[in-house]
């Protein structure tokens, strides 16, 4: 017997049978995700493949994931015990334990710089930019006299961050902004740590490490997909652990307490506790003028409007603290006029 075909559910209204089925896949989405990340927060460090890279998310399940989930699941990759930071050339590390030493000479120094031929000439590239007054430089010997020892080392780290941490593939625009910023921000650290009298030889490491935690992050997810995410997939999980995970890198390097301190905390202000470091209200103004003056890392949608949001900012109210905190009242207007500058020269070497 013939029978006819079942007529449509909704005959009248085909675009309500359109709206319910992008309703149960939408649903369908979620509920995979939920169950997901249940999995994901049953792991523990007796899971057996814990710390191995056996619990990754692929591109549909970041997607799938909400923020705070997904930024559990990033800080896994830190917490794990066999996590390993980006390899730095020794010579960075060297130069800062050399630098720690009284007595040491320029020859000491020298002859560790000189281990590396390329960031040497990096190096010197750089110490005869707009940034230290654009005067020729002939050697590593002529620096030093000119610099000391203290800021040819921060050169050093400025010419390896850029070589190796603000380097990402599939992330190249992020990353490009982020070595902007972190450049200024340790320029701008070192200023106001001179202006506000104290004496803080890492205020311009810090300022240069102090988000360390995104690249880290990126180069992660990067390495182990090979279809990463979009940025802004990331943006919210990865502002939220970035610290941490910053802070995690700076110990696995062997960096000084002072500077893994400030890295780890360095969004850690309130004005009814001490800072964990002077350090940490520095940054602060330093990140504030990075807005004020073009060097904030702003988020651009889809749709090219660029949005007053943006990642690593200030609270509100954080700045006046670290103002006071620092006693940086009346020298604010000359601490600007300085920044201000510095972001000039910057923007002529990265030009």
């Amino acid at each position: 017997m013939r029978t006819n075909p079942p007529p449509p559910s909704n005959p009248k209204n085909p675009a309500a049978d359109k709206s319910k089925l992008a309703a149960d896949k939408a649903k369908a989405k979620a509920d995979k995700g939920k169950a997901l990340m249940n999995e994901l927060r049953a792991v523990t460090k007796e899971t057996p493949g814990y710390g191995t890279g056996n619990y990754t998310l692929d591109l549909d399940e970041y997607e799938l994931a909400g923020s705070s989930d997904l930024q559990l699941k990033l800080l896994s990759i830190f917490r794990s015990p066999q996590y390993k930071p980006p390899v730095l050339p020794n010579i960075a590390l060297e130069l800062t334990d050399l630098s720690k030493k009284q007595n040491v000479s320029y020859d000491d120094v020298v002859r560790v710089v000189e281990k590396d031929p390329m960031i040497t000439a990096s190096v010197l590239k750089l110490a005869q930019s707009p940034l230290y007054g654009g005067r020729p430089v002939q050697s590593l010997k002529d620096a030093l006299n000119r610099l000391g020892i203290a800021t040819l080392r921060d050169l050093v780290w400025q010419v390896v961050a850029n070589m190796r941490l603000f380097r990402v593939r599939n992330y190249a625009p992020i990353m490009e902004r982020m070595q902007l910023h972190a450049t200024f921000t340790a320029y701008a650290a070192r200023i106001i740590a001179q202006k506000a009298g104290i004496a803080a030889e890492h205020a311009f490491l810090c300022g240069l490490l102090h988000d360390i935690g995104w690249s880290g992050t990126l180069l992660a997810i990067s390495e182990n997909n090979s279809k990463p995410p979009e940025p802004k997939t990331l943006f919210a999980a990865i502002d939220k652990m970035h610290v941490e995970a910053g802070g995690a890198m700076a110990k696995l390097w062997g960096l000084s307490q002072e500077i893994c301190t400030v890295i780890g905390n360095h969004h850690h202000l309130d004005k009814q506790r001490k800072p964990a470091s002077v350090l940490v209200p520095v940054l602060c103004v330093a990140e504030h003028l990075a807005d004020e003056l073009g060097f904030g890392i702003e988020i651009k949608p889809d749709d090219g409007i660029l949005r007053r949001d943006r990642i690593d900012a200030n609270l509100d109210g954080r700045f006046d603290t670290a103002v006071g905190m620092l006693k940086l009242e009346t020298k604010l207007d000359a601490i600007r006029e300085a920044a201000a500058e510095a972001g000039q020269r910057i923007r002529k070497v990265d030009a």
